[in-house]
């Protein structure tokens, strides 16, 4: 059941990250197709873990679970990142540093939400 879960979960992922970052050129806070792809991946296994089973099976898991998981997660990651507005003009020092400062934040919450998705991947098969 957990190779399975993995296995849909990942299929999902990928699924959410065409879409999101192919479709709708939109790759999350980060930047970055593979981070959101992580960050899908993890999340749509870990809410197909929690969330009571429903829907059809394949080889005996529930899919839709994991599924309706990674699509509600992509639609938070991608809402968290609005587009950037294009540049005219050159950057000050304060502009830069504000977004210093906003790559930190978001590595730290990219660091604790992985953290926080593993763990509750680990209890719900423990």
């Amino acid at each position: 059941m957990f190779f399975i879960d993995l296995l849909v979960a990942l299929v999902v992922a990928l699924l959410m990250t065409a879409i999101f970052v192919a479709g709708f050129r939109s790759r999350g806070p980060w930047g970055v197709w593979w981070v959101f792809l992580l960050v899908v991946f993890m999340a749509a296994w870990a809410g197909g873990a929690w969330i009571t089973p429903f829907g059809p099976t394949l080889f005996d898991a529930y899919w839709l679970p994991v599924l309706v998981a990674g699509f509600f997660f992509a639609l938070l990651l991608v809402a968290a990142a609005p587009p950037a507005p294009p540049r005219t003009r050159a950057e000050t020092i304060a502009e830069a540093r504000a977004e210093e400062e906003t790559a930190v934040v978001f590595g730290v919450f990219l660091w604790v939400l992985l953290i926080g998705l593993a763990l509750t991947i680990v209890l719900a098969y423990v």
